[in-house]
Order: C-alpha cells, then structure tokens, then sequence
C-alpha cells in the first residue's frame, strides 16, 4: 500500500534501568500510535523506529531505529515526528536529544510527545527542553574530559589502574610485592631468557603445585602473559602505550619484578619467536586465535573474530548490520581471554574421572531444543546454530582428566585444545567492559557449556 505523502514517524525505545516508566517498547509505540489516530495523523509504516536492548543507553552503544529516524528527519521523509518520553533522553541521551531537536527545526518536521510532562507541540517547551539538553550535554563533555584528565594524570605518576583481578606477584590493587610470587616472576624470566620453552616452564610449575593468582593452573597463556606485562618491570600502561612524551617508559608506582633490561630482552625474543612461528603454521593454528568459531557479542548476538586492533591480539565484534559509526565495536583482548577460558576449561576437565568420560555423548547438537532454551537467550542465536553436530567425544581422547588435568594441558597441542573447547562449550559470550581501558575484565564472560 502506498505512504502518505506526509506522513508521520514514531521513535520509542526500551526505558533506562533507572526510568520510573518501565513499560516496554510494544506498549510505547502503541501509546503513540493512539495519540497519532487521535491528532488524525497517518503513519509511515517504514517510519515506525524502535530500539529495544539496553545498550541505546550507552554512548556508543547500537541504535539502528534512532539512526533511522535521524535519518527520516534529514532527508524530509516525514511531516510529523512522535517520540515517547522525551525526558528519559534529556536525562540519559542529551547529546541525541539534541542532535534530534536541532535537526527537526531545521527541516520543519512538527514534533510531538507522549509519555511524560514535556509537551513538544508547545514552542516554548521545546525551546525549553533544548536549552536543558544542551547544557547538559555541555556538562557531560565537561566531565569526560576532567575523567581523561584524571585517567592521564594518574598515568603520568604511575598509579595502577583501577578494578580487574589481582596480578599475579602484586597485592590487590598493584600493592605490595609478595615476596613468594615475585620470586616465581622472576625464574619465570630467567628461564625463558635461557631458552625454556613457556610450556615446559608451566609444566613445571604445576607439578611444583605453583598456583596462579586465581588458584588455578598455569597455562602457555599464563607464562605468555607475565612475560608480556610491562607491569613487572615498573613500566605504567596507558591507553595501550608505554612511552611518554619525552619517549622514555611511563615509570609506575610500584615496586618492579624484574629490570627493564630482562623485560625488553624478553619481548624481543617473544617478539622475534612469535614472528615465526606465526610464518610456520597452517590451518587452524595460523591464525593463532583459539576460540575462533566459539565467541559472540552478547550486545547484537554476531561472532567476534581473531582481529589486531591497535598492534594487539583481539577477539572484536563482527557485526556488519549498521554502518559506521553505529556498527557494534565490542572487543576483548585476545590473551587474557584465551588464557581465562582455559582456565575454566582445566576447571572442568579437573571434576571429570575416566567413568564420567566413558558416559560422555558421541553426538549431540550445539544447544537444546529452541522450545528448552534458556531465558534470555539471544533470539537469532537458533538461527545461526540450532542443529549444529557437534564434535563427537572422541575429541578428549588422550586428555588428562582429574586432578591432574592442570599439570597436562600446557602440552596439549593448540589444535587439539581448541577441539576441546569446542566440545566443552556451547557458546562463550562477551558483554560490556565495566573496568577501565586495559585492565582485563572476567566478569564480562559468560559461558554457555555444551548440554553434556
């Protein structure tokens, strides 16, 4: 059937967490398809935008109805344009509301509203509600920079950055050294720098009974990643650099490992080591991102896949549905999340006795029946892997299991654990970052185990 010629738009999205006005996106849009047949407005069918995740709150977060309807209102596709609640956006999207009013004055769209007290058919509430999302969206930028004035200023003295879990070697919070852990950092260092392999060096560890600074195993990862922190030789990270201004290293608070000297010493034989290393492998391990096939965004529900993002290993968002800047750009870095995975792998593998194994399915599918799914599921994750076969068990074959699953998995090939993990597990989703740039963040991680 064929539009108005002017016709009318609607936008309404999911209400912020911390709305008095809960009611959810279907009830918004219909309380302003009421209003439009009661001011004798005809709709656009293509005109009805809503956003209904969370993740609109967010300043970066996805939004393709809200683009939509930008985008309605710049190219004049509409007269009349009805936005539910007004005043959630002044509170929580000043810079959108805004963007919106600025752009509907410009091209004449008529505005209304529904929901709450503002009146966008009254002039001077409009001007009103203007001047307040203005200033508060002066007041925001206000504190983004003061916050990255802060975040700079903390950098150049060399204090930690904030949250994440305990390094290993350090109290909580880069404290104070432990003496009997700074003491494994550093034989860490020696012998690799006398040409151990981090393999055999986290087998001896875990036979040794070596915890990590979680308590579990050490893996190839665990070794990797004490060998690649700046942090053990005082060097302070900020904004993935560890340079200042001057080019010198940014110098941290608290006390090093081990010199600056055996760190770089160290990186340039990972450095050179992984360069070809990466030239010698084929197929699956080229790529050298384990999880490969087995992450996903836990905001659109799309793979994130093995990217270098700034020099740096890491699993991002692949997501293509919007166009930039409105594309999903979620990402979590590469090795510690490989390395946390195992972890909870070698968890796993550690419950298991050899009659547990013996009753493990040959065959299944990678998630139960769509009608068992688990509440909160993404919904286009059936589409994407219901009835999927997965690996048979065989795919543990000759894996240690028991209390001793820790002490062999380091000599587990890549090939052969990236099988198991995709026998272990379903799905592993990321969420969002809720700790500051660079520190490593567990709580994000959700993983969704095979039905076994």
């Amino acid at each position: 059937m064929r539009e108005p010629l002017f016709a009318a738009g609607i936008y309404c999205c999911v209400p912020h967490i911390d709305d008095e006005d809960q009611s959810t996106v279907d009830v918004r849009e219909l309380k302003c398809r009421e209003y439009a047949r009661s001011r004798r407005l005809p709709v656009a069918p293509a005109a009805v935008q809503a956003d209904a995740v969370r993740t609109v709150w967010k300043a970066k977060g996805v939004k393709p109805g809200w683009t939509a309807t930008l985008a309605a209102v710049e190219r004049k596709k509409i007269r009349d344009l009805i936005l539910y609640a007004p005043g959630s956006l002044l509170r929580h999207r000043a810079h959108d509301l805004v963007r919106l009013l600025n752009a509907s004055e410009r091209n004449g769209i008529v505005l209304h509203s529904v929901g709450d007290e503002w009146d966008l058919a009254d002039p001077a509430q409009r001007r009103t509600l203007s001047d307040r999302a203005s200033v508060a969206w002066r007041a925001a930028q206000a504190v983004s920079r003061a916050s990255r004035a802060a975040h700079r200023g903390a950098a150049l003295a060399g204090r930690p950055h904030g949250g994440g879990r305990r390094a290993f070697g350090y109290e909580p919070g880069m404290g104070a050294v432990i003496p009997a852990e700074s003491k494994v950092v550093r034989e860490v260092f020696a012998r690799f720098l006398e040409g151990e392999t981090l393999r055999a060096i986290a087998f001896d560890l875990n036979g040794r009974k070596v915890p990590t600074a979680m308590g579990s195993a050490w893996t190839v990862g665990g070794v990797g990643r004490i060998l690649d922190a700046p942090r053990y030789a005082g060097i302070r990270v900020f904004r993935g650099q560890i340079r200042a201004d001057d080019g010198g290293y940014l110098p941290a608070a608290w006390e090093p490992c081990v010199s600056v000297e055996d760190w770089e010493r160290v990186r340039t034989l990972r450095t050179n080591h992984g360069a070809a290393h990466t030239n010698s492998r084929n197929g699956a391990e080229r790529s050298g991102y384990l999880l490969t096939g087995l992450v996903e965004c836990m905001a659109c529900g799309h793979s994130m896949v093995g990217s270098v993002v700034g020099g740096y290993r890491m699993y991002a968002c692949a997501s293509t549905r919007n166009q930039p800047p409105e594309e999903c750009a979620r990402s979590i870095g590469a090795t510690s999340f490989e390395m946390h995975v195992q972890e909870d792998a070698v968890r796993i593998l550690q419950e298991w006795d050899a009659a547990r194994v013996a009753s493990l399915p040959m065959v299944g599918n990678r998630r139960p029946d769509p009608r068992t799914a688990p509440d909160g599921e993404h919904p286009a994750f059936g589409d994407v892997h219901g009835g999927v076969v997965v690996r048979s068990a065989a795919a543990i074959d000759g894996i240690v299991t028991g209390p001793e699953a820790g002490v062999d998995w380091p000599r587990v090939p890549l090939r052969r654990r990236a099988e198991v993990l995709r026998f272990l597990y379903t799905v592993i989703r990321v969420g969002p970052k809720t700790t500051s740039r660079g520190v490593f963040d567990p709580g994000r991680i959700a993983f969704v185990p095979h039905p076994l």
